[in-house]
């Protein structure tokens, strides 16, 4: 998928616990244009990172240490100086229970893992053409 150039100059959060995840979907993302994406590795280090930098979109695994995805976006959305960012949740999961939890909390937007290049640059489009 091309990326429109308007989204390069977007600002992009990659939360993951996994390193290869990060890495694989920050490769995915600078292939595609995105000029500045950066990487955390818990949510805790998210919300540290988040303080610091003001973010366009936030991509977040759900199940982690420290902080799980869902409890990262939570803390996010009581925040009015961090809630501004576009949110998509990462899951191997796909339980209704945890979409259904997911939706009651606010997540429209998740990615199934595995996941490749075409669906990661679609959802992260759509997301930020919903920011504009």
């Amino acid at each position: 998928m091309k990326v429109p150039e308007i989204y390069h100059k977007k600002k992009i959060l990659i939360v993951d616990d996994a390193n290869s995840v990060r890495m694989l979907a920050r490769a995915m993302l600078i292939d595609a244009g995105f000029k500045y994406v950066a990487q955390a590795k818990d949510g805790q280090d998210a919300i540290d990172f988040l303080n610091k930098r003001h973010v366009d979109l936030v991509i977040c695994d759900w199940n982690m240490p420290v902080m799980s995805g869902l409890e990262l976006f939570e803390k996010i959305q009581l925040d009015p100086a961090l809630n501004k960012a576009a949110f998509i949740m990462l899951t191997s999961s796909s339980e209704h229970e945890k979409v259904s939890e997911a939706v009651s909390t606010g997540i429209t937007n998740y990615i199934l893992k595995p996941f490749n290049a075409d669906i990661l640059l679609k959802n992260a489009v759509k997301v930020l053409q919903k920011q504009e």
